[in-house]
């Protein structure tokens, strides 16, 4: 069986922001929780742009949401952690999506001659239980030895829906392997999840049944079937068409092909329904 996870997009109501000050604008580290470095070069600090270590390339804070981003400078005591995170629940039944905007800056190059001396750096963001086990790495980033690294803001949006019903932290971490490697800076901003619930309204499923040529197939049959096993069935066009009406969102569906005369590979297929969906096909084998 093949499953396809397909994005939601408009077809949500009452959307809800979850974390406590994700852009940090309180000028603190107030919602979350951090830990520093031994021998921290550059601890955990809340500050406007211009800010940063400031030497070699120099690492300066650029806020992307408001005035104000949190960063630390990565090089401490060899394998000591930095790490922030903050607790939240996803309400159960509820679709969740955390954004966030991230650089990681390290210089191994200048400062050292050797991959012993230099060590590697490591940036990740994860989720995680209550007792910090990891359970997913949503990102991460390695720094080499002997190298400089800048990956410029990126902007990230994962869906975390997995996770309804559950209280999880959501974690930012990094360290160097060698002592006083660097310098560098992990900067942090434009934190949020949002949780959303799924409308009750109905959305089309649909698609194409076709042969090995892509050529539309007639007078196939097509079945959608739900998690409670009840099942709807309607017949392909002349062009090998098919659609289902007033399909509820926020569910996974089976979708299967039924025919005498070909054998479809992908079916049955297993849909996660978010929005309308007009490309559900099917291609005979040759």
């Amino acid at each position: 069986m093949i499953f396809v996870s397909l994005g939601y997009s408009a077809k949500t109501v009452s959307a809800a922001e979850l974390l406590t000050n994700g852009s940090f604008e309180t000028g603190n580290f107030t919602g979350w929780t951090i830990a520093n470095a031994a021998g921290s070069w550059m601890d955990w600090q809340n500050n406007v742009s211009g800010a940063g270590g400031g030497f070699n390339p120099p690492y300066v804070t650029a806020p992307q949401a408001g005035t104000r981003s949190v960063w630390n400078g990565v090089t401490a005591t060899a394998n000591q952690q930095y790490s922030m995170y903050q607790q939240v629940t996803i309400p159960a039944g509820q679709l969740a999506t955390l954004q966030w905007k991230d650089r990681f800056q390290m210089n191994l190059a200048d400062f050292c001659t050797s991959p012993a001396s230099c060590g590697q750096a490591f940036y990740f963001v994860e989720v995680t239980n209550t007792s910090n086990v990891v359970l997913q790495t949503l990102y991460s980033v390695t720094a080499p030895a002997l190298a400089k690294i800048d990956t410029g803001w990126v902007t990230h949006t994962v869906n975390l829906s997995a996770y309804a019903g559950q209280t999880i932290r959501i974690r930012f971490r990094d360290y160097a392997t060698a002592t006083f490697a660097g310098p560098g800076q992990a900067e942090i901003d434009a934190v949020s999840l949002n949780a959303f619930v799924p409308t009750a309204a109905g959305v089309s499923v649909g698609g194409r049944v076709l042969d090995s040529n892509g050529n539309g197939l007639a007078r196939q049959i097509v079945g959608l079937t739900d998690g409670a096993g009840s099942t709807r069935t309607t017949v392909t066009n002349s062009f090998g068409g098919y659609r289902f009406d007033e399909v509820r969102v926020g569910e996974t569906y089976i979708v299967t092909v039924v025919s005498k005369k070909f054998l479809f590979t992908d079916s049955p297929r297993a849909i996660s329904v978010q929005d309308e969906l007009t490309a559900v096909d099917f291609m005979a084998g040759p």
